[in-house]
């Protein structure tokens, strides 16, 4: 009987977290062309990150190789580094949300 309350409990608690980031970080705005999705989600958080002074050192490079490549004609790289960009865009806004807090705990 515990194994099948636990086991319930479990897929309760990650069903409950399986819808668990806001629509900010949903950056299909239901574009046909997933490229122009993912580098226009990619350039805005990068702006935001900028904004907050806390933009990693690599994004605006890998945005810009992702249009470079884009007008190449490579489109699945294009894309894969674009949706990296978006990644590194992203993370760079948590660590500006967590680094409003650090400093010393004594």
């Amino acid at each position: 009987m515990k194994k099948l309350l636990l086991t319930t409990l479990t897929v309760f608690a990650f069903s409950a977290q399986a819808d668990y980031l806001d629509g900010a970080h949903n950056w299909n705005t239901g574009s046909s062309d997933p490229f122009k999705a993912a580098i226009t989600a990619a350039e805005t958080d990068y702006a935001t990150a900028l904004a907050a002074s806390m933009a990693w050192r690599d994004t605006g490079k890998m945005i810009k190789e992702a249009h470079k490549l884009q007008t190449s004609g490579d489109t699945a790289a294009a894309l894969a580094v674009a949706k990296a960009a978006h990644n590194q865009a992203v993370n760079a806004l948590s660590q500006a949300a967590v680094a409003g807090s650090a400093g010393p705990r004594f």
